[in-house]
């Protein structure tokens, strides 16, 4: 049995890990956070910018080449969904309290701002629950998306369904269904999903189960 201080896999991943290698996966809130591991952080960081940007797509009319985004956070989450909308041409504002993060900001030619002020006006807010405060999603105008682990990016908020997975919170505001974490868009286990259990398995055969999965990833 392999447990880490993270949300539970869907059961129907556990059997499968279990019965195809013999690899049981648990969440247990005294044992190992695999985001400490520099690997898993990475790959974690890139499946869940890739999750948010298809769901934004297919639940909103937004062409985010087009757009302005905020990026509420300080993590890897944050850093990742910046760069890589930033590289697609997304006019991009970092919104981060750490002097050192909006330094590297900064220096990479992104806007930034403090997530103690107010915040600039913007067609997208993604909060990412990486040290900071969660963010009102009725106080701003704007599509707004949680990509938090943990639902703890946003303040919760509700109203009027306008599609399937978008409420109006407002006459100018917007809140978008963030996607699960472990699952994909046609409801079968996605890529964190993957990770965690190669993780997990690998951590049952060797004692740098982190650098093994770069390398898996890698080769």
């Amino acid at each position: 049995m392999i447990g880490w201080r993270f949300p539970a896999l869907p059961a129907v991943v556990v059997d499968a890990a279990s019965t195809a290698w013999g690899v049981t996966v648990v969440a247990d809130e005294t044992a190992p956070d695999p985001r400490d591991g520099q690997a898993f952080s990475a790959l974690l960081a890139h499946a869940r910018f890739e999750q948010v940007v298809r769901a934004l797509a297919k639940r909103t009319n937004l062409v985010l080449p087009a757009a302005t985004a905020l990026v509420v956070g300080a993590g890897p989450i944050a850093e990742t969904i910046a760069a890589s909308l930033s590289a697609g041409g997304t006019r991009m504002i970092r919104v981060v309290d750490s002097p050192v993060a909006r330094l590297r900001a900064h220096l990479a030619g992104t806007r930034t701002s403090s997530a103690s002020a107010a915040l600039p006006a913007a067609d997208l807010l993604i909060a990412t629950g990486e040290g900071h405060a969660p963010v009102d999603p009725a106080a701003r105008p704007g599509v707004a998306i949680d990509a938090s682990l943990d639902g703890t990016g946003l303040i919760p908020a509700s109203g009027d369904t306008v599609r399937p997975f978008v409420q109006r919170l407002a006459p100018h505001s917007w809140l978008v269904a963030p996607p699960e974490w472990f699952t994909a868009a046609d409801g079968t286990p996605g890529r964190i999903a993957d990770l965690l259990v190669a993780l997990s398995i690998l951590r049952a055969h060797t004692d740098d189960a982190d650098g093994a999965l770069a390398e898996l990833v890698l080769s």
